[in-house]
């Protein structure tokens, strides 16, 4: 699958990644929800995602998603044991005019 960059003049070809593991399992769902074409990028907003102990909280812009996913994959299989991927998108909250 091939991602192109925001800006037109980029892509990023995402390598095919086996489902035997938990790790493999955890990165296909993270490629099917942000870069198939189903996720929207117009909102303003941060996503959620959990990994073991951890919370991230990421912008909602492809270009983070792909850079994000390329540190991802770098990481040991140990990381992902028993994990299953969610990531949520919650829009950002504007305070009203006194």
């Amino acid at each position: 699958m091939i991602v192109k960059y925001p800006d037109g003049f980029k892509e990023y070809k995402v390598p095919t990644i086996s489902n035997k593991t938990d790790k493999g399992k955890w990165l296909n769902a993270y490629v099917n929800k942000f870069f198939t074409g189903s996720h929207n990028y117009e909102f303003k907003g941060k996503i959620h995602v959990k990994l073991k102990n951890a919370y991230f909280k990421v912008n909602n812009d492809l270009t983070v998603m792909i850079n994000w996913f390329k540190n991802l994959k770098k990481l040991k299989q140990d990381h992902f044991i028993g994990e299953v991927f969610n990531a949520q998108l919650y829009k950002q909250q504007y305070k009203e005019a006194a």
